[in-house]
């Protein structure tokens, strides 16, 4: 079994510090945000997620936009069922899809270099690379 490793501590060092700005820059701009790891589980409510990934392979600042829970969990429901058409889950679709455009908007107009995900585990989040 293969152990995860962590990147060199001054690439740590830049991570987080790239992470603060991505939050700061997105508080400015009115975003709710949400910085993993969050204990207080504020996800109930929706926003902007930024975690900063700091082992190796998946590292980077990683950034999302997760709908308040009922939507999440009806659209989830429809999902399971097989209800890919349902206006509901449509209209999360869209919801995110306006989200990652505005987000990228903002953060690219702070100076920060954002790029759609490579990684198939987040598919569909926004990487901040500087």
């Amino acid at each position: 079994m293969t152990s995860l490793r962590r990147v060199h501590p001054a690439e740590q060092e830049r991570l987080f510090a790239l992470g603060d700005r991505t939050e700061a820059v997105l508080r400015a701009a009115g975003f709710p945000v949400i910085v993993e790891p969050d204990p207080d589980d504020h996800r109930d409510a929706g926003g902007a997620v930024i975690e900063v990934d700091v082992f190796e392979g998946a590292c980077g600042v990683w950034v999302d936009w997760v709908v308040a829970r009922p939507w999440r969990d009806e659209a989830f429901r429809l999902l399971v069922a097989g209800d890919k058409e349902n206006p509901q889950v449509r209209r999360q679709i869209a919801v995110h899809a306006a989200m990652r455009t505005a987000l990228t908007a903002v953060l690219t107009t702070a100076g920060l270099t954002v790029v759609p995900s490579d990684d198939d585990m987040r598919p569909l989040e926004l990487k901040v690379t500087g």
